[in-house]
């Protein structure tokens, strides 16, 4: 997948949304277009699967980004494994870090 702009335009952008916003969190908008069923049934499912729509969201990017490494890392860790670790879990959903 390329890149449609690069890291420094990237971070300028998140930085002029930083600057703009008066609140702790910056805001970017899924809209969903009523009269597409197709649209609606991808908002169903999401509402179904999940308490925070933001969370989903979130969680979503971080899959799409996370490298093999890290996803390999989750099938060990997972609660079946033999090696079962849940404070590593933990640790990594209160921080909030994602490594891409």
């Amino acid at each position: 997948m390329g890149y449609l702009r690069s890291e420094e335009e990237a971070e300028a952008m998140i930085r002029e949304m930083k600057r703009k916003t008066k609140g702790k969190y910056i805001t970017q908008a899924v809209t969903f277009n009523k009269e597409s069923e197709r649209q609606m049934e991808l908002l169903k499912y999401a509402l179904m699967h999940s308490t925070s729509f933001s969370g989903l969201g979130k969680e979503l990017i971080a899959e799409k980004f996370e490298s093999k490494e890290q996803r390999e890392k989750k099938v060990i860790n997972s609660p079946t494994s033999p090696t079962y670790n849940p404070t590593e879990i933990v640790e990594k959903k209160s921080t909030g870090n994602f490594l891409l």
